[in-house]
């Protein structure tokens, strides 16, 4: 099992959300820590980054194997996210 930690970005993009977006980010968060290879990888200047999509919106986390850890760097719309 792994242990997801939110960055302070995504911490703050989370709590903008309305509360029912909230609890779909929740969920898929929650499985991450179970499986972090849920999302899929990311190409270019987030090489080794993996995104979740909930559409209209993504999460972008890295997963530390070794240490069991999974960075979630942002969530947020598609337009958005990968500024």
């Amino acid at each position: 099992m792994y242990l997801v930690f939110l960055e302070n970005r995504a911490k703050k993009e989370l709590r903008k959300l309305d509360k029912n977006i909230q609890e779909k980010i929740l969920k898929n968060l929650h499985l991450l820590e179970y499986n972090p290879f849920l999302g899929s990888k990311m190409h270019g200047e987030f090489q080794g980054y993996y995104r979740v999509k909930i559409p209209p919106l993504r999460i972008v986390y890295l997963p530390d194997i070794k240490n069991k850890i999974i960075k979630v760097r942002a969530i947020g719309f598609r337009g958005n996210i990968y500024k």
